[in-house]
Protein backbone atom coordinates (compact mmCIF):
# COMPACT_ATOMS: atom_id res chain seq x y z
CA UNK A 1 0.00 0.00 0.00
CA UNK A 2 1.22 3.26 -0.86
CA UNK A 3 1.71 6.52 0.74
CA UNK A 4 -0.78 8.56 -1.31
CA UNK A 5 -3.50 5.90 -1.83
CA UNK A 6 -7.04 6.73 -2.00
CA UNK A 7 -9.32 5.80 0.90
CA UNK A 8 -12.84 4.90 0.33
CA UNK A 9 -14.95 7.80 1.13
CA UNK A 10 -18.02 7.36 2.03
CA UNK A 11 -21.10 9.66 0.92
CA UNK A 12 -23.46 10.67 4.05
CA UNK A 13 -26.22 11.45 1.63
CA UNK A 14 -25.60 8.11 -0.09
CA UNK A 15 -25.18 6.44 3.51
CA UNK A 16 -28.50 7.96 4.59
CA UNK A 17 -30.47 7.12 1.62
CA UNK A 18 -29.36 3.24 1.94
CA UNK A 19 -30.59 2.98 5.11
CA UNK A 20 -33.75 4.77 4.48
CA UNK A 21 -34.65 1.89 2.27
CA UNK A 22 -33.50 -0.77 4.46
CA UNK A 23 -35.61 0.39 6.93
CA UNK A 24 -38.96 -1.55 7.47
CA UNK A 25 -41.89 0.77 5.97
CA UNK A 26 -45.27 1.19 7.31
CA UNK A 27 -48.98 1.57 5.35
CA UNK A 28 -49.99 4.58 5.06
CA UNK A 29 -53.10 3.93 6.96
CA UNK A 30 -51.04 2.69 10.05
CA UNK A 31 -49.62 6.50 10.36
CA UNK A 32 -53.03 8.60 10.10
CA UNK A 33 -53.53 10.98 12.83
CA UNK A 34 -57.35 11.49 13.48
CA UNK A 35 -58.11 14.94 14.87
CA UNK A 36 -60.95 17.04 16.35
CA UNK A 37 -59.44 20.11 15.90
CA UNK A 38 -59.74 23.17 17.81
CA UNK A 39 -59.03 27.03 16.43
CA UNK A 40 -55.33 26.10 17.73
CA UNK A 41 -52.50 27.53 15.52
CA UNK A 42 -50.00 25.88 17.20
CA UNK A 43 -51.42 22.37 17.09
CA UNK A 44 -52.21 22.96 13.45
CA UNK A 45 -48.85 24.19 12.33
CA UNK A 46 -48.12 20.87 14.84
CA UNK A 47 -49.91 18.69 12.47
CA UNK A 48 -49.01 20.07 9.24
CA UNK A 49 -45.22 19.21 10.42
CA UNK A 50 -46.65 15.60 10.91
CA UNK A 51 -48.02 15.86 7.67
CA UNK A 52 -44.49 17.00 5.98
CA UNK A 53 -43.09 13.83 7.70
CA UNK A 54 -45.12 11.41 6.48
CA UNK A 55 -48.49 11.01 8.38
CA UNK A 56 -51.78 11.52 6.67
CA UNK A 57 -54.17 13.58 8.81
CA UNK A 58 -57.90 12.88 8.68
CA UNK A 59 -59.30 16.64 10.38
CA UNK A 60 -62.94 16.94 12.05
CA UNK A 61 -63.82 20.86 11.76
CA UNK A 62 -67.07 20.04 13.59
CA UNK A 63 -66.96 21.91 16.56
CA UNK A 64 -65.09 25.21 15.29
CA UNK A 65 -67.15 28.18 14.21
CA UNK A 66 -67.39 28.90 10.14
CA UNK A 67 -64.71 31.58 10.68
CA UNK A 68 -62.27 29.18 12.16
CA UNK A 69 -63.30 26.41 10.07
CA UNK A 70 -62.58 28.41 6.79
CA UNK A 71 -59.50 29.31 8.14
CA UNK A 72 -58.14 26.28 9.34
CA UNK A 73 -59.69 24.52 6.46
CA UNK A 74 -57.51 26.93 4.37
CA UNK A 75 -54.46 26.53 6.12
CA UNK A 76 -54.47 22.59 5.85
CA UNK A 77 -55.64 23.07 2.53
CA UNK A 78 -52.44 25.49 1.40
CA UNK A 79 -50.13 23.31 3.27
CA UNK A 80 -51.01 20.07 1.71
CA UNK A 81 -50.93 21.74 -1.92
CA UNK A 82 -47.34 23.61 -1.53
CA UNK A 83 -45.93 19.44 -0.63
CA UNK A 84 -47.84 18.65 -3.73
CA UNK A 85 -50.29 16.72 -1.54
CA UNK A 86 -54.35 15.81 -1.97
CA UNK A 87 -57.21 16.82 0.13
CA UNK A 88 -60.32 14.47 0.34
CA UNK A 89 -63.71 15.63 1.58
CA UNK A 90 -65.20 12.84 3.64
CA UNK A 91 -67.98 14.73 4.71
CA UNK A 92 -69.44 18.09 5.05
CA UNK A 93 -66.63 18.50 8.51
CA UNK A 94 -63.87 15.98 7.43
CA UNK A 95 -61.20 15.65 5.43
CA UNK A 96 -57.81 13.84 4.78
CA UNK A 97 -55.27 15.48 4.11
CA UNK A 98 -51.36 13.90 2.87
CA UNK A 99 -48.56 13.95 0.60
CA UNK A 100 -49.54 12.05 -2.96
CA UNK A 101 -46.80 9.32 -1.54
CA UNK A 102 -49.34 8.47 1.17
CA UNK A 103 -51.98 7.48 -1.69
CA UNK A 104 -49.64 5.16 -3.25
CA UNK A 105 -49.49 2.11 -1.51
CA UNK A 106 -53.67 1.77 -1.91
CA UNK A 107 -54.03 1.28 2.50
CA UNK A 108 -54.85 5.16 2.83
CA UNK A 109 -57.78 4.98 -0.30
CA UNK A 110 -58.98 1.73 1.00
CA UNK A 111 -59.39 3.08 5.04
CA UNK A 112 -61.11 6.48 3.37
CA UNK A 113 -63.62 3.98 1.98
CA UNK A 114 -64.38 2.39 4.75
CA UNK A 115 -65.09 5.20 6.80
Amino acid sequence: MGLFSKSKKVNEYEEASNNLNNEATTLASERVIFEQIQDDDERAAFLVDQMKLGSPLIINFEKLPIMGVNKLLAFFAGACYAVDGNTVKINDYTYCFARKEEFSDGSLNELLHQI
